[in-house]
């Protein structure tokens, strides 16, 4: 209970609520969905007219029943309480699916899908330290050309009827345009849930008023290819139902209490059974051997084998063993051949290499061209002419890019691996001789 509110405009009500509740801005502002920024422009009465939906945040997280939360909302009426501008409430509201089609030859992956349906499930489990709710962000990482994107697809599509308030997709780095800002990123989410309105306010603002949104509908965000912690921090939902899978161009460290879910190259095994649903069993079980000769030399990437299953349905007078003889034969010409319409390895590939600065890159293309398959720190040191020191750090750049596996030896000194078509990019780009980094 506040003692002696009466009187008090809504400004120094509410800081008087919030103390009385034991929080402060930052924990009001989480339990709100509001920004730290608006409650404190609210407290200092910067914000005259407070609208209807801050209020009723603001006044469940201080406890509705109770008396100051009550005087809360008198105050912001008293104040002349801003017209609703957001068609928030359900009714008229109609839930956007903006998925794109789901992939009906999807193949393995179980255990990826079950982490990620555990992970957008109600009251899913969180990584260790997480909090128990409100923070249901999962991101996708591996390869370039991985399948990371039909991954977070597929699972969005098994679980829509958890998200009936709408499932939102944006490709955060569309193809020849430069990567979206976290700004525009929210504008085109909160356009997608029809408060468009607050979508031209300054970023803070508008993440604010998103997280709002979130706070109190059941949705799935899909945020494809991100490139910067920034694009996925700026639309994360504070507290509620709503959920975001995230796609990583690169691994993304800086993102607390996130659920991370690889998507490996395939298996042997899986690259046969992805070619005979592409395909159809009878064909790839009559040309086994050839089969998995191709799948190998596709580096067992999902892209590849898609690109390879695509040139094959195109030419059905083409056997497993004219590809592999007549198309994938040479290295030097193979990443060339691994394009169909406008499916292309490369293109991944180079978008993946454009990320890294100019020594990262050269550092690759000259661990590439060395014949030696793996690598460890201090062999790498040796290969490129620097110390152990800097190739730890060259390594780990490259590991951040999702351009090298680690395949184990010892703590401080692991053994690392090139992926075949990684080293085909980098062998182009490295020419006859790879260049010495020091």
């Amino acid at each position: 209970m506040v003692d002696g509110g009466q009187g008090l405009s809504f400004g120094p009500l509410l800081r008087r609520c919030r103390l009385a509740a034991g929080m402060t801005q930052a924990e009001l502002a989480g339990a709100s969905g509001l920004s730290v920024r608006a409650i404190s422009d609210m407290e200092r009465g910067r914000t005259g007219r407070p609208q209807r939906k801050s209020v009723e945040l603001l006044a469940g997280a201080l406890g509705r029943g109770g008396e100051g939360a009550r005087g809360l909302v008198e105050a912001a009426r008293a104040a002349r309480l801003a017209p609703e501008r957001d068609p928030l409430p359900f009714d008229g509201f109609a839930p956007a699916c903006e998925l794109p089609p789901d992939i009906p030859d999807f193949t393995a992956r179980e255990q990826a899908l079950r982490r990620l349906g555990s992970a957008l499930s109600p009251g899913g489990r969180r990584p260790a330290g997480a909090p128990p709710s409100g923070q249901r962000l999962t991101l996708v990482v591996g390869l370039p050309g991985a399948g990371k994107t039909a991954l977070a697809v597929h699972a969005a599509h098994l679980s829509r009827s958890r998200f009936p308030d709408g499932q939102i997709y944006v490709d955060l780095a569309p193809a020849g345009r430069p990567a979206h800002g976290p700004h525009e990123v929210v504008r085109r989410i909160l356009q997608s849930l029809g408060a468009a309105d607050g979508a031209a306010a300054p970023l803070e603002e508008a993440s604010a008023r998103l997280r709002a949104v979130l706070a109190r509908r059941r949705v799935l965000i899909v945020l494809d290819d991100a490139v910067s912690e920034g694009q996925i921090r700026c639309a994360r939902p504070a507290v509620g139902e709503s959920a975001v899978i995230a796609t990583c161009r690169r691994r993304l460290t800086a993102l607390a209490g996130a659920e991370c879910v690889e998507a490996p190259p395939f298996s042997p095994e899986e690259s046969l059974a992805f070619l005979a649903r592409m395909l159809g069993e009878d064909r790839v079980r009559a040309e086994r051997s050839d089969a998995a000769l191709v799948a190998e030399w596709c580096g067992h990437l999902p892209l590849a084998l898609r690109v390879v299953g695509c040139r094959l349905l195109a030419r059905p007078h083409w056997t497993m063993r004219t590809l592999a003889d007549e198309v994938l034969h040479d290295p030097r010409t193979r990443l060339r051949e691994l394009s169909s319409g406008d499916l292309t390895v490369r293109s991944v590939m180079a978008a993946a290499f454009g990320a890294l600065d100019a020594r990262t890159r050269s550092a690759l293309r000259t661990l590439a061209a060395d014949r030696t398959p793996d690598f460890s720190p201090h062999s790498a040191a040796a290969t490129l002419g620097c110390s152990v020191a800097r190739a730890h750090r060259i390594i780990g750049d490259l590991m951040d890019g999702q351009l090298v596996e680690v395949l184990d030896g010892p703590p401080g000194d692991p053994r690392c691996l090139i992926p075949p078509v990684v080293r085909l990019f980098a062998f182009e780009e490295a020419g006859p001789a790879g260049q010495r980094v020091v």
